[in-house]
Formats: structure tokens, sequence, C-alpha cells
């Protein structure tokens, strides 16, 4: 009996440039969500130190 072959779970290679880069970091959604997430860490951390100070 062989075992199954793990093609189910086998990831696709990512798309890239030809520099390498990959497409995902020139997407738009992509670089929105990452600003959103660095500016809610800013804001945290400014909370953080804020209420600290209080």
């Amino acid at each position: 009996m062989e075992s199954p072959t793990p093609t189910l779970l086998s990831r696709t290679a990512q798309p890239r440039y030809a520099n390498g880069e990959r497409k995902l970091a020139r997407n738009g959604f992509m670089q929105t969500t990452w600003a959103l997430l660095a500016l809610t860490a800013v804001a945290q951390l400014f909370l953080l130190v804020w209420l600290d100070v209080l």
C-alpha cells in the first residue's frame, strides 16, 4: 500500500517579478493592510506610554 501523495497539501510557488520581489508586495490591499497594522501598533504604544504617565 502506497502512502497518499501530498498533492492536496503542497503549496504552489508565489508569483514573483523578474527581480525576485513577490507580487503581493505591490498590491494596494496588502500595502493598506500593513499600513493599518503599523498605525495601530504606534497608537497602542502611544496609549501605553500616555496612560502609564497619567
